[in-house]
């Protein structure tokens, strides 16, 4: 699934009502979502206003969404609370390592 697809689902909408919100035909919403090399970025622009979204979130896949919605909660604790996730982490991470690659 595309990200503007599971971007407009998370919305509750169909392809209609984000064509209407973002000035597109739905005929180019459709052809965009099936992965359309003919989108501009004025076009993606639209998009990603309608939807309430960065642009960027609309070349993103879910795993690198999910990372990019922890970082910007993170930005917004005060330096304390940062703190205590970080330690966190480094404690989880000391319990259970990445596998090597």
């Amino acid at each position: 699934m595309t990200s503007i697809k599971r971007l407009r689902k998370l919305k509750g909408w169909n392809q209609t009502t984000l064509a209407e919100a973002s000035g597109l035909e739905q005929s180019t919403i459709s052809k965009i979502e099936r992965g359309w090399d003919g989108a501009t970025i004025r076009s993606l622009s639209y998009i990603a206003e309608a939807l309430e979204v960065p642009l960027y979130q609309l070349f993103v896949d879910d795993k690198e969404l999910a990372e990019l919605r922890l970082l910007e909660v993170f930005r917004t604790l005060p330096d304390e609370r940062k703190q205590g996730w970080l330690d966190m982490a480094r404690a989880v991470l000391d319990q259970h390592p990445p596998a090597e690659e």
